[in-house]
């Protein structure tokens, strides 16, 4: 059995605003800097998720640092 997942539909502009964010946490140097941007990140993507979702803060960080 294999589960399938709705694609997560993002508008244009949190796009936008999603690759801000990646190059900000990029180009900064403390790790808690980072850390705030990455959870700023996770609450702009959970405003685009179905109802009850589990986001971790870890799940948008290793995408993140995968992007270099």
């Amino acid at each position: 059995m294999t589960i399938t997942r709705k694609l997560l539909e993002i508008a244009p502009e949190v796009a936008r605003l999603f690759e801000a964010d990646m190059r900000a946490y990029h180009a900064g140097q403390a790790d808690i800097g980072r850390d705030r941007i990455a959870v700023g990140t996770r609450h702009m993507l959970l405003q685009h998720m179905p109802t009850n979702p589990k986001l971790r803060l870890r799940e948008i960080k290793e995408p993140v640092e995968l992007m270099k």
